[in-house]
């Protein structure tokens, strides 16, 4: 099964407008990301043009809901002490005439995006199936939580989070994630290094899109 650009991409936005509350630089976060922040909308610059994303609730999940010109994508998240998890993933692709899809993930068990709280060194693991109408597929993640750092956007400069992971599949995808998050504020920036094969993969061997980046351009309140 070949699962397409959007789930990787868009992976990376799950917590957008989600609130942070840090401690000093290098210290352990001690707000989960939690509540949504749902009178935010997050506005970025991505690869494939402007990208907006907004959160809210529904009893005890979390919906992202992320949409360009080229993608509509959204994510039932649980939120709990220990982590962000995903439970189910939709999305819709129209990058080219002849690529366009629609589809959605569930899991054999949530998917870890990331453990709570987060402290600089910490590393994270996650494997298992990933189900579709097409089939299943083996996914595995690892991951690790780096130091606070200043990142330059257009919506501004942030003091920020940095956190890496690694996304594996049984269909020979791979690719390296660097993201940024910000107290408040959520996602600022992100940047996808495409490294196996699939549909990343030929999205960079044919279209050229051998690194992905997202940059947070404005921040509206609504």
């Amino acid at each position: 099964m070949k699962r397409n650009i959007i789930y990787i991409l868009l992976l990376l936005l799950i917590l957008a407008a989600l609130n942070n509350t840090f401690l000093a630089k290098n210290k352990i976060v001690i707000n989960t990301y939690f509540p949504v922040n749902n009178n935010k909308t997050l506005v970025y610059n991505s690869s494939f043009g402007k990208s907006i994303t907004k959160n809210s609730g529904d009893g005890d999940l979390t919906i992202t809901s992320s949409k360009s010109d080229k993608f509509r994508y959204s994510q039932k998240l649980i939120i709990k002490e220990d982590g962000v998890y995903v439970k189910e993933t939709y999305q819709f692709l129209n990058i080219l005439l002849f690529i366009k899809k629609e589809e959605t993930y569930t899991y054999n068990k949530p998917l870890l995006r990331f453990p709570l709280p987060l402290t600089a060194g910490r590393e994270w693991k996650w494997d298992g199936e990933e189900y579709s109408k097409n089939g299943t597929d083996k996914v595995k993640i690892t991951g690790k939580v780096f130091h606070k750092e200043f990142v330059i956007t257009k919506a501004g400069t942030f003091e920020a989070i940095k956190l890496e992971s690694v996304v594996e599949s049984s269909t020979n995808e791979k690719n390296k994630i660097t993201e940024w998050y910000v107290e408040g504020i959520g996602l600022i920036k992100a940047k996808i290094m495409i490294e196996g094969g699939g549909i990343m993969g030929f999205l960079r061997d044919i279209l050229g899109y051998s690194t992905i980046e997202f940059e947070l351009k404005e921040i509206r309140n609504t």
